[in-house]
Parts: structure tokens; C-alpha cells; sequence
């Protein structure tokens, strides 16, 4: 898995849960099968006080 994959997992828990505690059960399950260099973005939404809205800042700024 990597980052991209990681992170289409987040935005699909936001899109289809559309809560925080979703948001935060997809990335604990994601985040020990990304290599350690690549876990520090996942490890920001399950610590964040709304994973939800960070997953929307994140998708608002994605590069095409």
C-alpha cells in the first residue's frame, strides 16, 4: 500500500460514513500497512480533534 492508496481509503470513509469516527477507524487500519516514512500524514487524522474536516482540507488541496 502506499500513500495514495492510504489516502483514496480516507476520502471514501468521508464520502460514504461522513463522520469523524470513521475517518479515524479507516486510518488505523491503513496506517501500519504504509511503510514508517509515509505514516506521518495518517497518524495527523487519527490525532486530529475532526479527522473529518481534515480529510476535507486535504482533499481540497490534492494535485491532479
Amino acid at each position: 500500500m502506499n500513500l495514495s492508496d492510504a489516502t483514496l481509503v480516507l476520502l471514501l470513509a468521508a464520502r460514504i460514513h461522513g463522520t469523524d469516527e470513521a475517518v479515524r477507524a479507516s486510518a488505523k487500519s491503513v496506517v501500519k500497512k504504509l511503510p514508517r516514512s509515509k505514516r506521518d500524514l495518517v497518524y495527523k487524522v487519527i490525532d486530529a480533534k475532526s479527522p473529518l474536516h481534515l480529510v476535507g482540507f486535504i482533499a481540497e488541496n490534492l494535485e491532479d
